[in-house]
Formats: structure tokens, sequence, C-alpha cells
């Protein structure tokens, strides 16, 4: 059994926050890892654990998954945190400290320690731990992709380009552009033809 001692807002085990993805690959061994979202995570087979980089191929943050049991450990504290029940968990960490998630009762979250816990009756207890801030801007994040779901419903194939940037300039602050693409706080992605008028839009949770 593999065990991640956890110090909050600095490191996993071996991993360190801000590891290159060498680093992280170097630090986990020999467990098998394929990535995924385009490069920018690496799922280790091995232990059901996940690693997230940002667009510097830094790590930001570490998810425990609930798939498979008796792989590893979490401490923190010298006391295990993963796997266990909620309620278990709760003795270890101060409740008031974490918000609960109003879509999933069982889902709680700690910006201060950057640390989410959910616990699901089918796959077992997710944890996921991250980086300094990593929370707060993850909460900002989705503000930003619900206002873009909501302005997108306006885009309509023929529009100028100009016309699609009036109706999303909320987000202008966060336009990149990629050849015939508009790209959106690398979400939202409008594809435009050789004359500038949209084609198409789509959604791309990491570009």
């Amino acid at each position: 059994m593999k065990v991640f001692e956890w110090i909050p807002n600095k490191s996993i085990g071996d991993l360190c926050f801000n590891m290159t993805k060498e680093e992280t690959r170097r630090a986990m061994g020999d467990a098998v890892y394929t990535p995924w979202f385009s490069g920018r995570s690496d799922v280790y087979k091995d232990y059901s654990i996940r690693l997230d980089f940002d667009d510097n191929r830094l790590l930001e943050a570490v998810e425990f998954l609930g798939i498979e049991r008796g792989f590893f450990q979490v401490l923190y504290n010298g006391r295990v945190i993963y796997p266990k029940t909620v309620n278990t968990f709760f003795k270890i960490f101060d409740k008031s400290m974490f918000k609960q998630d109003p879509d999933d009762p069982k889902s709680f979250q700690c910006n201060k320690l950057n640390i989410t816990g959910t616990w699901n009756y089918d796959h077992g207890p997710a944890l996921l731990v991250g980086r300094e801030h990593y929370l707060d801007e993850s909460d900002e994040s989705l503000i930003v992709h619900d206002i873009l779901d909501d302005l997108s419903f306006k885009l309509k194939p023929g529009m100028t380009r100009d016309e699609t940037r009036i109706i999303l300039h909320e987000m202008s602050d966060k336009l990149e552009v990629y050849g015939q693409a508009d790209v959106y706080a690398k979400y939202l992605i409008v594809k435009f033809d050789n004359d500038d008028r949209m084609m198409s839009y789509k959604y791309h949770f990491r570009f």
C-alpha cells in the first residue's frame, strides 16, 4: 500500500505542487499512467489517482478516486483521512470550514486548505487536494463558464466575427485567437470560415 502524507497547499506524498510533469512521473515510480484532457492530466491506473497540470505543465492538483480500494492511504498530521466515511472525516476536520455543494449533499470543499471530499455510494469516496488558491481559481473559472454558456445561445451561424465578439464582450479579456477560431477562457471555441463568418461553436473544458 502506498501512503501519501498531505501538507496543505504544499505537497502530497512525494509530489510537491508546481512540480513539472516530468518530475511527477519520476516521483510516482513505476505506476502506469495515461495522459488525459489533451495532456493536461495524468491518470495513474495502478493507484486510481489523477494529477492535473496548469498551462505551464506544473502540478496544480491531485485527485484520489474511489474506483479502487486498498491501494493507498492519505494521511494528514499522521491520521488517515482517505479512504474514510464522511463522519470520520469530520472528526478530523472542522466542518464549519467547508462549504457543501448545493447539487451534491455529500460533497464538501474548503478553499483555505484547497481540499474537496465527495462520498458516493456507488463508487466510494473521492478526495482532491490542490496547491494554494487552486479552488479559488476553479470557482472563478466555473463562473466564467456559466456566463459563456448563457451568452453562447445568442450565437448564430453566419454572424460576422465582430458580431460574435460583441455578444461575448463580457469575456473579451479572456479571448485568444487561433487561426480561424476565437477561444474564450480556454473553454468556448468559436470557428469561422475564410470570410470571417461564424460556422460553429463548441465547448472544450481544457483547450
